[in-house]
């Protein structure tokens, strides 16, 4: 079995791009349920919206998720579509995501393979850090700057440790296939 890795960029966007997508996002909210990973605590504030409402704005940040999992995981992945769910996290002082992995456990015909976040937060803020669990617990601080992005496979344990000062705001976007055999 290969190491869990994962895989980040620097710059994708910068912050007139980062306030474009934000006010776009804001526009296109659509209702739905935040689904909490099982045994995990979650209090960030969660968003809906379908990918096709902000698809022409965010296809650096696809493209990077695909040459991702072109280059280092390989998995079969089913193509995104404009009516793709995508998840808008936003977390305020004191809000948190305990340690959980992404997971489809109801469908019969699909798993999520990659987790794919953007950074999309426009003002500084303390706190609110995403780990991944590699043996050992990885703080990625790279993660931290706005206009970045992480890909790593869904299996992988993560979370977000409690926001101290500022806001944080994330884009989530799961890339899944077949189930895994």
């Amino acid at each position: 079995m290969r190491e869990t890795t994962y895989s980040f960029a620097k710059n994708l966007f910068n912050q007139n791009q980062i306030k474009e997508i934000n006010e776009l996002v804001q526009k296109n909210f659509i209702s739905g349920s935040d689904f909490l990973a099982t045994g995990a605590k979650k209090s960030s504030n969660v968003k809906f919206l379908y990918l096709g409402s902000i698809q022409r704005l965010i296809l650096p940040f696809l493209d990077y998720c695909f040459t991702v999992n072109n280059s280092k995981f390989g998995f079969d992945l089913f193509q995104l579509s404009s009516r793709t769910i995508i998840n808008y996290n936003l977390y305020s002082v004191g809000t948190e995501y305990s340690w959980h992995v992404d997971a489809e456990s109801k469908s019969p015909i699909r798993d999520i393979k990659l987790t794919c976040l953007l950074n999309l937060s426009e003002e500084k803020f303390e706190g609110g850090d995403l780990y991944l669990f590699k043996g050992e617990e990885v703080k990625c601080s790279e993660f931290r700057e706005p206009g970045s992005a992480i890909v790593f496979p869904s299996f992988t344990n993560h979370r977000v440790d409690k926001l101290i000062s500022g806001s944080r705001s994330t884009l989530a976007v799961w890339m899944t296939g077949p189930k895994f055999r």
